[in-house]
């Protein structure tokens, strides 16, 4: 009886689990939310996750937008079991986790830009990944993430990101030696113009925008309204009054 029903465990998990990676390849990011709402949020949040691996990179970045909403859904019933999805992608962030952790930081982000409650309680913690003196993350692979989930949560919490200085932390990136590093460190900053002085830093951020040029022809990614592929032309031009 109970070999049966863990066969039937099994089986369900892995019914849910392609009917779910079904959804964020065949559905666009307007009516994802839609698409997933008969699948309770606590039962689809661990395959977005497995998700994050999914070797179409648009595909990922549907897994990551759909996991922001979906934490956020599950903090409204219930705000701790939220916390315990994101105490789940700290400790995925972490070295001793033994993972690299793709998609994780991109992902927290999501998760902190549609929920408020998550923001006050997380918000100088995520960005304390970037703080050479905080909860540094060496990787560049695992800095890409937080530092594109900084541009991102500047999109609705801009002030509260100035406060903690987080627009700092991601000019001390734009001379890393990894090309998507300096991209998105690029894009965010662009967020964040009203809090620097652009004729102080006109050297690095050209530097940087050189770099770009000549080491990353293009970039697909979630721009907070669409997944589109960036060229660094774009970038440069969010720097062009």
């Amino acid at each position: 009886m109970l070999r049966e029903l863990r066969s039937f465990v099994l089986l369900s998990e892995g019914y849910l689990k392609g009917k779910i990676w079904s959804i964020l390849e065949n559905t666009g990011l307007e009516e994802l939310k839609e698409a997933l709402r008969p699948y309770p949020p606590g039962k689809r949040v661990s395959f977005l996750i497995g998700a994050f691996l999914h070797p179409k990179e648009e595909i990922r970045w549907k897994a990551i937008y759909a996991f922001g909403f979906t934490v956020a859904q599950i903090g409204e019933l219930d705000l701790e079991r939220a916390r315990i999805v994101i105490r789940r992608l700290i400790w995925m962030l972490n070295e001793e986790s033994g993972g690299m952790a793709w998609g994780v930081g991109e992902a927290f982000a999501e998760a902190l830009y549609n929920s408020e409650a998550l923001k006050r309680e997380y918000l100088q913690i995520y960005v304390s990944y970037i703080w050479p003196e905080g909860n540094y993350l060496e990787y560049p692979p695992a800095q890409r993430g937080i530092i594109w989930g900084v541009g991102r949560l500047s999109q609705k919490y801009l002030k509260d990101l100035i406060k903690i200085s987080a627009h700092e932390h991601v000019i001390y990136h734009l001379t890393s030696v990894d090309p998507l590093v300096v991209f998105y460190s690029l894009w965010a900053l662009s967020f964040f113009k009203e809090a620097i002085d652009l004729k102080v830093l006109e050297g690095t951020i050209n530097q940087a925008l050189s770099f770009v040029e000549r080491a990353l022809p293009e970039q697909l990614m979630f721009d907070g309204n669409t997944i589109k592929v960036y060229k660094p032309s774009e970038i440069k031009a969010l720097f062009q009054v």
